[in-house]
């Protein structure tokens, strides 16, 4: 009976072994299947995500793009298509650095897109990153594409552009921080990189002057004075020029201006001088000579003196108080009496001081070329002691203000409005006026800019009340000069 229940069991185990190893094998034919139906609805879902993707895009709602975006590219991450829109969802949410990311990966990938190195030199460039964004213009600028190699050489000319205008403003930054040698290193790289900028040109010529390194300013200047822009031209000339004067080491200047004044029907014929040496700006010595003649004045038993004739020989020193126009200077000298005055020669001992400013155009400024008018004017005072006129002090200022005429092209002309003031502290009836008038200012010949011709009616009265004054409170007077001015 037990060898009979025995038997019965075995047959009974062995069907059950058989459907559980059955059930195994199922398992393992049915896994792989199983697998790749959930890998083919993933890769479904991933155009779907896009789609949805593209949609938010136009809807705007770029953050919900970038993350179905993403989803469609961790099912197919080799998609450069949705790699590059991921790029555009971050530009269009604000996050350019994401962008960068994107559309960086797509280029390693497929370095051929040159489309690509373009955005992405916007994007280094949009993070000021740029040398990066200089490197992939250049990259761009060789596709074969012409509109992106044309658009990637626009913006490498526009970033180089750009750089040189920061680098430039960095410079200037430095020059009001009082930086000169600073300044210097900042502008000689700018001028090394664009030799052209003339106006770099002509800051490196003033700050070249500034330091005293008088070559280096005069190749400057004279680089800058070539210039098609007229108002350039004229100041690297004028810089030209100071370098020239501050590089001297000797001077001369000449002034003569003969007038005739019709309200005492007189010539006066003055004519100043002088020769000296330049140590410094601060320190000339000179030798000079003023002399001054009317036609009209004489000695005797009732002398009619109109003017100082006399011829003054001294020596003294002058110095240049810096760029502001000021001349402080002290003479020793002796002055010969040209008519029957006694003593014949007399000590001459003055001080003084001496400024003037020109504004506007000149009469032969390279900036009246093609106008039709143009406003011009100067400005001059001086104030001295002199003891020969019996330990006086005497001030004079002079204004001027008005146009440059029309016809300059032709004939340099000015019309102006002129003011004189003259005071002196001892009172003098003739050296306390007033005048007000118009001058007609011509310079007949260009080759000479030194020698201007003048008419002038001068209303005038004086401000000091002497009973010794024979003319009366007022007076109208009309002149005409011949001004000749030279310096060396």
């Amino acid at each position: 009976m037990d060898n009979m229940m025995q038997y019965s069991t075995f047959p009974g185990r062995a069907r059950q072994f058989g459907l559980v190893l059955s059930f195994c094998l199922g398992l393992l034919c049915v896994s792989p299947n199983l697998h790749a139906q959930q890998s083919g609805a993933g890769a479904a879902l991933a155009p779907v995500a896009a789609d949805r993707a593209y949609a938010e895009v136009a809807a705007k709602n770029f953050t919900a793009a970038i993350k179905d975006f993403r989803n469609a590219l961790a099912e197919d991450p080799s998609n450069a298509v949705w790699r590059k829109d991921l790029g555009f969802a971050c530009l269009g949410a604000g996050f350019p650095e994401d962008a960068a990311a994107e559309f960086t990966r797509v280029y390693s990938e497929h370095p051929e897109d040159l489309g690509v190195a373009l955005q992405l030199g916007y994007l280094w460039q949009q993070l000021h990153r740029d040398e990066d964004a200089a490197k992939y213009f250049g990259e761009a600028a060789r596709s074969a594409d012409p509109e992106v190699s044309a658009n990637a050489r626009k913006a490498l000319e526009d970033l180089r552009a750009a750089q040189l205008l920061d680098r430039k403003q960095k410079g200037y930054d430095l020059l009001a921080a009082n930086r000169t040698y600073d300044a210097i290193s900042a502008f000689e790289s700018i001028h090394a990189d664009d030799p052209s900028d003339m106006n770099v040109t002509l800051q490196l010529g003033y700050l070249y002057a500034a330091a005293r390194k008088t070559s280096e300013a005069r190749e400057m200047f004279t680089e800058a004075s070539d210039d098609a822009d007229s108002k350039i031209a004229m100041q690297a000339s004028a810089g030209l020029e100071e370098v020239r004067r501050d590089d001297q080491v000797w001077f001369a200047s000449f002034y003569a201006a003969p007038f005739y004044q019709s309200r005492f029907s007189n010539e006066i014929n003055p004519f100043d001088a002088k020769i000296g040496l330049i140590p410094s700006r601060y320190f000339q010595p000179y030798i000079g000579l003023r002399f001054s003649r009317d036609v009209r004045s004489q000695a005797g038993e009732l002398p009619q003196i109109f003017s100082d004739n006399s011829a003054v020989i001294s020596i003294g020193v002058q110095s240049a108080l810096g760029k502001t126009g000021v001349v402080v200077y002290a003479e020793a000298g002796t002055a010969v009496h040209l008519i029957s005055e006694r003593p014949r020669a007399a000590p001459d001992y003055r001080v003084g001081i001496v400024w003037s400013r020109p504004w506007g155009t000149g009469l032969f400024a390279a900036d009246n070329v093609g106008q039709t008018v143009s406003l011009t004017g100067s400005a001059y005072a001086d104030a001295g002691y002199y003891t020969r006129y019996n330990h006086d002090f005497i001030g004079d200022v002079q204004l001027r203000e008005g146009i440059n005429l029309p016809i300059i092209r032709v004939l340099p002309m000015q019309l102006l409005a002129a003011t004189n003031l003259i005071r002196d502290s001892n009172r003098n009836f003739y050296n306390n006026v007033v005048e007000v008038g118009p001058v007609l200012r011509i310079a007949p010949l260009r080759h000479m800019p030194s020698l201007t011709f003048e008419t002038q009616y001068m209303r005038g009265f004086y401000t000091a009340h002497d009973p010794t004054n024979p003319y009366g409170p007022r007076y109208g007077d009309f002149r005409v000069f011949l001004i000749w001015s030279r310096t060396f």
